[in-house]
C-alpha cells in the first residue's frame, strides 16, 4: 500500500477546486493511505472524505516558528511517504521539498524543478486551476480525472430545513479586496426582485461579514440572514434545493456552485480583481458576469438572467 501525502493549505475556494485532483489521485492509487497537509480551518472539509486516512495541520502562521518547523520535519521523516502531491505549488512548499528531499527518497509531483515529476509547463499559469491540476497529474500519467462526490459534504443540520422556494445570495467577499464586491444596494434591489417573485433569499457569508447587510430592512424583505451562522457543510446542504445561487467570486460561492444540482442557476459576479478564466467556480449550470469594474454590472442584467 502506497503512503501518499497531499499538500493543500488554502484558500477556501482553492481547497474546493483541489478536491477534483484529490479524488482523482485516490482513483488512480486505489490501494493507498492518504494524508492531507492543510490549515486547521479546512479540516472539517477533508474529514468528510472517507478515503482520507489522516489530516496533518500546518497553519501558515507557524511558518516562521523554528520549533513548529522542526516538528514538521521530524513528522515527515517518520512518515516515510512514497508519494507527495503538492497542490499548493507555492514558494513555501518548494522549500518543503528542498528540506524533505534530504531525508529520504520519495516521488514528488509539484513545481519543484528537481523533483521526480515536476510540472513545469510554460502555460500552467494561464490555465484554470482545475485544468492546471489535470495537467499536473498528467505528468505522471494520470489521465482519468474524477469529479468529487459532493453528497459527502451535505450536513444533517435540521435548522437548514428551509421553506421553499428559496435562493442563496453571497453578498460579501474578501475584506482585503473590496473591488471583488458588488455594491450592497445592488444586492438589496435584487433581493426585492426575488421577494416579488415569492422567493425567500438566504444570505450566507463569513463571520467578518455580518455587518454588510445592515442597510437591508429584513422585515420588509423575504430574507433569512445566515451570514456568520453556517459551516462549510451547511453551504453544500443549502445548495441542494436552491433555485438560484448569486454572489461575488468568493470561497463560499465555489462550494455552493460545485455542490449544487443541475436545476440550480448559478450566477457569479467578477470585476477585474481576478480572472474567471483562471479561477471561476465550476459547476453544472454556471453563468459568469464580468465587467472591468464589478459595479458596472447592472441589476437589469441579473434580472434578465432570472426571468
Amino acid at each position: 500500500m502506497k503512503k501518499i501525502l497531499i499538500i493543500k493549505h488554502g484558500s477556501f475556494g482553492d481547497v474546493i477546486l483541489s478536491l477534483y485532483p484529490i479524488f482523482s489521485i485516490k482513483h488512480n492509487f486505489k490501494k493507498s493511505n492518504i494524508t492531507i497537509l492543510t490549515e486547521s480551518k479546512y479540516k472539517d472539509i477533508f474529514k468528510c472524505i472517507p478515503f482520507i486516512n489522516n489530516i496533518k495541520i500546518d497553519n501558515r502562521a507557524g511558518f516562521f516558528s523554528i520549533i513548529q518547523n522542526i516538528k514538521l520535519i521530524l513528522w515527515f521523516k517518520n512518515q516515510r511517504f512514497d508519494w507527495v502531491f503538492d497542490l499548493q505549488t507555492s514558494r513555501r512548499t518548494n522549500i518543503y521539498f528542498f528540506i524533505f528531499s534530504k531525508l529520504y527518497k520519495f516521488y514528488w509531483n509539484g513545481i519543484a524543478k528537481k523533483s521526480s515529476h515536476p510540472h513545469l509547463s510554460l502555460n500552467r499559469t494561464h490555465l484554470h486551476t482545475i485544468d492546471r491540476h489535470k495537467q499536473q497529474l498528467n505528468v505522471l500519467g494520470i489521465k482519468r480525472f474524477i469529479d468529487p462526490d459532493w453528497s459527502l459534504f451535505i450536513s444533517k443540520n435540521k435548522a437548514l430545513n428551509i421553506r421553499k422556494p428559496y435562493v442563496v445570495v453571497v453578498p460579501g467577499g474578501s475584506r482585503h479586496r473590496l473591488s471583488k464586491r458588488w455594491k450592497i444596494e445592488n444586492f438589496i434591489e435584487i433581493i426585492k426582485f426575488f421577494s416579488k417573485l415569492e422567493l425567500l433569499t438566504v444570505l450566507v457569508g463569513g463571520s467578518d461579514e455580518i455587518s454588510i447587510m445592515e442597510e437591508a430592512d429584513e422585515k420588509s424583505l423575504k430574507i433569512l440572514n445566515l451570514i456568520g451562522k453556517t459551516t462549510f457543510l451547511d453551504l453544500a446542504t443549502l445548495s441542494q434545493e436552491a433555485k438560484i445561487i448569486l454572489g461575488n467570486d468568493t470561497g463560499p460561492m465555489h462550494f455552493l456552485v460545485a455542490s449544487s444540482r443541475k436545476k440550480t442557476k448559478n450566477i457569479v459576479l467578477f470585476g477585474n480583481a481576478s480572472d474567471p478564466k483562471l479561477c471561476a467556480p465550476r459547476g453544472k449550470n454556471v453563468v459568469i458576469l464580468q465587467k472591468e469594474n464589478i459595479n458596472e454590472i447592472t441589476t437589469g442584467e441579473i434580472k434578465n438572467l432570472i426571468n
